[in-house]
C-alpha cells in the first residue's frame, strides 16, 4: 500500500520548477524521529497505527496549521522526517522572508505539533518532543536541485537543534531566576479524615511563579530534574513550604515533600534546624516529611540511617506513591513509618477496578499492620471515596474533597 505522503525525491520536478520560478523556496522539517522509538519498543504493528494517526493529523491540519498550497513530503520513504515546501505568498510580488519562515514555525509549533505528540500515547506517554526547524533552499543554476533541498534540509535540522537549545537555556535562566529569588509559589491541600471529614493536616505543594513557564509542579521539577539543581529546588521549597505555613491551622499537620538527599543538608539539622523551625514558628511534631515509595528503595541504607534523627524529633514519615509499582513494600515495613499514601493511579477508578481495589487492601493491610495510617490521594469523585472509607482507609486527599488554596509566591 502506497505511503499517503511521498518521499521528496518523487517531487523534485515540482520542486525543481518552483525553485527556478521563484528563485528560493522556503521550508519546514518537522522531526518526528523519536516515533521510532515505539517500533523498537512495541513492535512494527503498534509504530504503523501511530504513524497512520500522524498522517490523518497532518492531513486534518491543512488550510489551518499550514497552508493548502504547501508541498507536503517526507525526507526518504518511510521516513519520520515531514517537509513543508511553503506555498507562493497571496501576494506573489512580495518576496519571502526569515520572518515568515518563523511565522509558519510558529503556526506548527503552537497547533500541530502538540496534536501529533498526543498521537503516539500509549505507547509514549510523557517526554515526547518533536521539532521543527526552517530552511531556505536558493536557486543556484550550477547545483542539481536536489542538492540545493539536501542543503536546506540540513539547515532545517540545524536551526530546530539550535532553537531547542535556546529554549533548554531560557527555561534553565526561569528556573535559576526562581531559586536566586526564592520565587516558588506554596498552596496548601487539606488532608480530611475520611469518616469524620476533619482535617489532619495540609501538603505543601510547590510550582514556579505565574506566567513563568514553569507555573505547574511536573515543569519547575521536571526542570530542575533536566538541569541538576533538584536538591536546589527541594532545598528552597521545603523552606518556603515551612515558612508560609502560618496561614494553615496551628493544630494541623503539614506534609512537605523530601528528596533523601537532602536529609543530610547541614541546616536541616541540629541548631540551625531549631533555629529555623523557631522562626517559622512550627514545632517538630507537626512536621511529617513525604518521600516517595521509588526514593526509598533507591535510598533505603541512607533514608534508614538518617530517619531516626527526625523522628527523634518528633517529626514524622510518610511514604508517597505506595504500590506505584516499585515493589518495595517489604522495606516500607522494616522502616514502619507513620503514613502510607495510595499512589494516585490505584485510587483512580477504584470503585470499577477489580486490580486496583485489591491492591488497595493490600496497602491498607500492610499499613494498619505496622501502625501507620493509610492516606489516598488523587480522590476525584464520590464514587472512590465511597469505596475507599468502606475499605478502611484512614484519610483522603483529592479534588474531590478539598481544592487547594490559592498559592503564595514568597517575596
Amino acid at each position: 500500500m502506497p505511503e499517503p505522503i511521498a518521499p521528496y525525491h518523487d517531487k523534485l520536478p515540482d520542486l525543481d520548477r518552483e525553485l527556478t520560478e521563484r528563485g528560493n523556496l522556503g521550508v519546514l522539517v518537522l522531526d518526528a524521529s523519536p516515533l521510532g522509538k515505539i517500533e523498537d519498543d512495541y513492535g512494527l504493528k503498534a509504530y504503523e497505527e501511530v504513524r497512520q494517526r500522524v498522517f490523518s493529523i497532518i492531513e486534518t491540519a491543512r488550510g489551518k496549521d499550514y497552508r493548502g498550497g504547501d508541498i507536503l513530503c517526507l525526507d526518504r520513504p518511510r521516513g519520520l522526517r515531514f517537509l513543508f515546501f511553503l506555498d507562493r505568498k497571496r501576494r506573489r510580488n512580495v518576496p519571502l522572508s526569515v520572518a515568515d519562515l518563523r511565522a509558519a514555525r510558529a503556526r506548527l509549533m503552537s497547533s500541530l505539533v502538540p496534536n501529533l505528540e498526543k498521537a503516539a500515547f500509549p505507547y509514549i506517554k510523557k517526554d515526547l518532543r518533536l521539532e521543527v526547524g526552517h530552511g531556505l533552499a536558493i536557486y543556484n543554476p550550477l547545483l542539481h536541485t536536489g542538492r540545493i533541498v539536501e542543503r536546506a534540509l540540513e539547515e532545517a535540522l540545524a536551526q530546530a537543534s539550535h532553537q531547542r537549545r535556546a529554549e533548554e537555556l531560557l527555561v534553565l535562566e526561569r528556573l535559576q531566576d526562581v531559586l536566586l529569588r526564592d520565587r516558588v509559589v506554596t498552596a496548601y491541600q487539606p488532608i480530611l479524615r475520611m469518616k469524620e471529614g476533619t482535617i489532619l493536616g495540609f501538603e505543601a505543594l510547590s510550582r514556579g511563579p505565574r506566567g513563568s513557564g514553569l507555573d505547574s509542579a511536573d515543569t519547575l521539577f521536571g526542570a530542575a530534574q533536566k538541569n541538576g539543581l533538584e536538591v536546589e529546588l527541594d532545598r528552597l521549597c521545603r523552606r518556603r513550604a515551612l515558612l508560609s505555613s502560618g496561614r494553615i491551622p496551628s493544630n494541623a499537620k503539614i506534609f512537605v515533600n523530601t528528596l533523601p538527599a537532602t536529609m543530610r543538608d547541614p541546616q536541616f539539622r541540629g541548631k540551625a534546624l531549631i533555629d529555623f523551625l523557631d522562626r517559622a514558628q512550627v514545632a517538630p511534631h507537626r512536621i511529617v516529611i513525604e518521600i516517595t515509595e521509588k526514593e526509598v528503595i533507591k535510598h533505603y541504607e541512607m533514608f534508614r540511617e538518617v530517619m531516626a534523627y527526625f523522628t527523634d524529633l518528633g517529626m514524622s514519615f510518610a511514604i508517597d506513591d505506595v504500590g506505584a509499582g516499585h515493589s518495595g513494600l517489604n522495606q516500607i515495613a522494616k522502616l514502619k513509618p507513620s503514613y502510607l499514601k495510595i499512589d494516585i493511579e490505584l485510587v483512580r477508578d477504584v470503585h470499577v477496578s477489580v486490580v486496583n481495589r485489591a491492591m488497595v487492601k493490600a496497602i491498607i493491610a500492610l499499613g494498619h499492620g505496622i501502625g501507620a495510617d493509610v492516606i489516598a490521594e488523587g480522590i476525584q469523585i464520590e464514587e472512590e471515596a465511597q469505596v475507599l472509607r468502606a475499605h478502611g482507609v484512614d484519610f483522603g486527599q483529592g479534588f474531590h474533597l478539598a481544592r487547594p488554596d490559592a498559592g503564595q509566591e514568597s517575596n
